[in-house]
């Protein structure tokens, strides 16, 4: 998972910022999620601001919009590589932001645009995040859609069609889930393995995870409308922070050793279908999972994939268990 920062105190705001801009590799970097708030940064550019990041270009006529969703597109896109070992598209993000909403216009190679409406005063009172994390998560989540589409046509070239990632049925939806979330990081991601670790044992099973009539259509639909011309709601499983504590003053979640809450419902299948993808991937490689991908989008069973892993057999009784042994590790973080 991708480190984060406290806060500094006010004397060392220029080693704060300075951290911030190298981006989440450096030893202080991980987010703008924990930086001291600048109060100027929400005032509106008369002339809009931009920056490069790893695949792409953001612009935006706000600086906290503009830097905290440059910082989590570099991670997603850092993921990806991780992921399919191969570099996303290059991007064109621009957010154009009044004193109301959020206008969002994403550009990925020859796709169609991509343009919603963030409200920066959602209907939603118990919002838990600052404004410029709620962009940056849909911003991220509805790139990571679009880089998918590209992925598709990278494995299957054959491919006509325009369907979108999260629409393509003869993908498992636990693989659907699991990868978008896997390039669509969230800051929330390090609490739901710890969440999961302490849950290990009452969690589905992977073979009631690959089932067929797992995920219907309603359980996809946060993953699928998320940055599409809707604003973010806490309570979507896709965001998780329902199922989280409130966020403390250092601006991150920090579990310890202590109780936390623990994941329900559709949270509980997006983090249990997150953390198998995870861990399938580490124990694989990039190599593996453009295999898995690439079976499933030809529309044959992803067991035939999976049997040629190297630690697990394609059985999911020997996946669900080393599964969670690995899940284990992460119950009890260091403090």
């Amino acid at each position: 998972m991708r480190p984060f920062f406290r806060p500094l105190l006010l004397t060392a705001l220029p080693l704060v910022a300075a951290a911030c801009l190298a981006g989440p590799s450096t030893a202080l970097g991980g987010g703008p999620i924990g930086r001291a708030p600048n109060l100027r940064e929400t005032e509106l550019l008369r002339v809009p601001d931009s920056t490069r990041g790893e695949g792409f270009i953001i612009s935006s006529n706000r600086r906290d919009l503009l830097e905290e969703s440059r910082v989590e597109l570099n991670a997603a896109a850092r993921a990806y590589q991780r992921l399919l070992g191969t570099r996303p598209e290059d991007a064109d993000i621009r957010l154009v932001s009044d004193q109301e909403n959020v206008k969002a216009t994403i550009r990925i190679g020859t796709h169609p645009v991509s343009t919603f409406s963030i409200a920066l005063r959602p209907d939603n009172a118990r919002a838990r995040l600052p404004v410029a994390s709620r962009v940056a998560m849909l911003v991220v989540i509805a790139s990571s859609r679009v880089w998918l589409e590209g992925a598709i046509r990278e494995l299957l070239p054959s491919d006509a069609s325009n369907t979108p990632w999260m629409a393509r049925t003869q993908v498992p939806a636990w693989l659907r889930t699991g990868i978008l979330q896997n390039v669509a990081v969230n800051p929330l991601h390090e609490l739901w393995m710890v969440q999961l670790g302490r849950e290990r044992e009452t969690l589905p099973s992977v073979a009631d995870l690959f089932a067929d009539n797992r995920c219907d259509a309603s359980c996809l639909a946060p993953f699928t409308t998320l940055g599409s011309d809707r604003s973010v709601n806490d309570g979507d499983p896709a965001i998780g922070i329902e199922s989280a504590p409130p966020l403390p003053s250092s601006g991150r979640f920090e579990p310890g050793r202590g109780r936390v809450p623990e994941l329900e419902g559709a949270a509980r299948y997006a983090a249990s279908t997150y953390s198998l993808v995870q861990f399938i991937a580490k124990r694989e490689g990039p190599d593996f999972m453009r295999a898995l991908v690439a079976t499933a989008l030809a529309g044959r069973d992803v067991r035939e994939a999976l049997g040629a892993a190297r630690t697990f057999t394609s059985d999911p009784a020997d996946i669900d268990r080393q599964w969670r042994v690995w899940l284990a590790t992460f119950a009890y973080p260091e403090s």
